[in-house]
């Protein structure tokens, strides 16, 4: 009998390992190895334990290594994609930006699903068990070691990695996949967090903690923008978050120029707008302070740091407090790092597999989900990608299967 292990319980690794079973049935065995005590564990947490799947445009959205990417979107849609789930038994529903969820909205429902369809189909499940060292043998398996209590070896015909990045390591993903296929001299592109909150000089952020506005994140590489996104920005003590400030972290993960950032704090009104309207008010009443200007439009500690700022500058006019609420710079300092990111930028380089996911190197071994250099923005691009490289997966062992057994006959 075929026998497959799948190192890595995320969402990559489990769709192989049912998509295998669903497929080959008792002619495959296939082993799930997770180095957590519970399979799933970041699938859990994703967005907000609401569990973010996909996005109806999936294809539209920004994702590195955007070609290899869209020949997997291509292949396999964000309508294929919900009619897997449906088939393991999984309703979702979409929100008003087009993103895909589970109807119940909690995460806790996917991996319920998951571990009932990784039972039905009979897929042998070692949790707190960790991949310590592959061999490839002279019969062209592999033997795989590990750190499972009864010191489990096994012995496979073909190892699908689902080990993820090395994003939030407290849920299980701390790069050891990298690791272990840089010793079978697999290129690893640079690693860094991505999808991360990041940290700015406190002087422009003083006084403003635990503050949510909506703004325009614009990002520049000299005079050029290379990034522009509406969202909610949150204050921190010592940076910014939310997701299009995590956004903008990737792209300047991937800069291999310093970028600039500039909040837009008013996006809905022209800069040209606002000072007309500024300007209006002060005509019409000459006894209106620049305070009531400013928290007319402004939460009162936004607009508080704004005035003080431009008064030490010398600087309060009606058309400065206009450009500084339109062009509020910020200058980046880092980040938060792996433990707070969602996602890893680098990973195994694109050129290391086919379109199969198969590595050149290693006959009969893959590659999949986060462990590779692909990542996309919030919104659940990443996931739909992890599920996707699972399902291809799973389709092109199967694949090789028919194909040895058409050999035989």
């Amino acid at each position: 009998m075929t026998k497959v292990v799948v190192i890595g319980a995320g969402p990559a690794g489990i769709m192989a390992s049912i998509c295998l079973k669903e497929k080959l049935k008792d002619r495959i065995e296939v082993i799930l190895l997770e180095k957590k005590n519970q399979i799933g564990k970041k699938l859990l947490a994703s967005g907000n334990g609401k569990c973010n799947l996909s996005s109806a445009q999936v294809l539209q959205k920004h994702i590195y290594n955007n070609e290899f990417a869209t020949h997997v979107f291509s292949q396999y849609s964000n309508q294929n994609l919900k009619q897997t789930l449906f088939n393991l038994g999984l309703f979702t529903k979409e929100d008003l930006h087009l993103r895909t969820y589970p109807i119940t909205e909690s995460a806790k429902t996917v991996v319920e699903l998951f571990k009932m369809q990784l039972k039905r189909h009979h897929v042998k499940v070692y949790e707190n068990t960790e991949v310590i060292k592959v061999e490839k043998t002279k019969k062209q398996t592999y033997q795989i070691y590990t750190t499972h209590k009864d010191r489990l070896t096994l012995m496979c015909d073909y190892i699908i990695f689902a080990t993820g990045g090395k994003s939030t390591p407290k849920l299980g993903s701390n790069g050891e996949g990298y690791e272990l296929l840089s010793t079978m001299h697999i290129d690893i592109t640079p690693l860094r967090p991505g999808l991360v909150g990041l940290m700015v000089e406190k002087k422009a952020i003083q006084g403003l903690d635990g503050l949510r506005q909506k703004a325009k994140v614009s990002l520049y590489e000299g005079n050029k923008e290379v990034f522009s996104e509406d969202g909610e920005v949150q204050f921190k003590k010592d940076g910014l978050s939310g997701i299009v400030i995590m956004n903008a972290s990737s792209i300047i993960a991937r800069s291999q120029q310093k970028l600039t950032l500039k909040l837009d704090l008013l996006p809905l009104i022209e800069e040209k707008k606002l000072n007309e309207l500024l300007d209006n008010l002060k005509t019409m009443n000459r006894q209106i302070s620049m305070k009531e200007l400013a928290i007319g439009f402004l939460p009162v500690p936004l607009a508080q740091k704004i005035l003080t700022d431009l008064e030490k500058e010398n600087k309060l006019t009606t058309r400065t407090l206009a450009s500084r609420v339109k062009n509020y710079f910020v200058n980046i300092i880092g980040d938060y790092g792996f433990d707070a990111s969602q996602v890893t930028i680098g990973g195994v380089n694109i050129e290391e597999i086919t379109e199969k996911f198969e590595l050149k190197k290693m006959i009969n071994t893959y590659a999949i989900g986060e462990l590779l250099d692909v990542d996309g923005l919030c919104g659940g691009y990443n996931i739909h990608f992890a599920i996707a490289s699972g399902v291809m997966v799973a389709n092109s062992i199967y694949e090789k299967e028919m194909g040895k057994n058409e050999k035989e006959k």
